[in-house]
């Protein structure tokens, strides 16, 4: 705002000085790049040339004024254009901030209802593990029988005949955190399991796999979901 008084007060300056005479001469000079102008009196004063020179300066430096005002609507403009794009990126940023809680909240709900399932099933008449895998408390997949049946080995002499009243224990951990240990999961053979990091790094490497767990595999090209292998190191 001051910027802009200055420019008018020089463009209604110099037409004015433009058409004024000379009178004595003023032994100072004016700065007017400085903000120093001669007074009308000494205007009045000036010779033709220190008033050539005056109106020089001013008329150069009204240029100098209206460029730098210019610079600034610029900059100004590009600073409302960036508070746009920062306001909308917040907005943006605020959505997703949204959508993290909510899947928190929805992670935390799920994280209690796995802690709350049982670690434990009493076998009831007519259970076979099938059926008690099966069980939405349990594992909602009779498929993974064979976890409820290797954690109760001491207790299970054939997993076809369990009985009333027997009281299993439910793991829930998932044996593939053992890198000793791989639970084949839907999907998997072999070669693939040999591959993945965690194991060897290399699909060749499958018959390692195969030789330490011959008494679980009977055909190399067919292994099942839940089999549990043993990974030699």
């Amino acid at each position: 705002m001051k910027r802009m008084s200055i420019i008018l007060a020089l463009a209604l300056l110099l037409p004015a000085l433009l058409l004024t005479g000379c009178g004595k001469k003023v032994t100072r000079e004016a700065d007017v790049a400085a903000g120093d102008y001669y007074t009308d009196k000494e205007f009045k004063s000036l010779s033709d040339e220190q008033r050539d020179k005056y109106c020089e300066d001013l008329a150069a430096e009204l240029a100098r004024l209206k460029m730098a005002a210019d610079a600034d609507e610029m900059a100004n403009k590009q600073a409302v254009d960036n508070l746009k794009k920062l306001k909308k990126k917040a907005t943006a940023l605020q959505g997703k901030l949204a959508d993290q809680d909510e899947r928190l909240v929805d992670i935390r709900k799920e994280i209690a209802y796995f802690e709350s399932l049982p670690k434990s099933y009493t076998v009831a008449k007519g259970d076979c593990l099938w059926k008690i895998s099966g069980k939405e408390e349990i594992y909602a997949d009779p498929i993974k029988w064979p976890r409820i049946y290797r954690a109760n080995k001491d207790k299970i002499a054939d997993p076809h005949w369990i009985y009333p009243d027997q009281v299993f224990s439910i793991p829930r951990e998932c044996p593939n955190k053992d890198p000793n240990w791989h639970l084949v999961m839907p999907g998997e053979f072999l070669y693939k399991i040999s591959g993945y990091d965690r194991i060897y790094g290399d699909p060749t490497q499958w018959t390692k796999i195969y030789e330490a767990n011959k008494d679980e595999i009977k055909d190399p090209n067919l292994i099942y979901p839940e089999q549990l292998f043993e990974i030699p190191r």
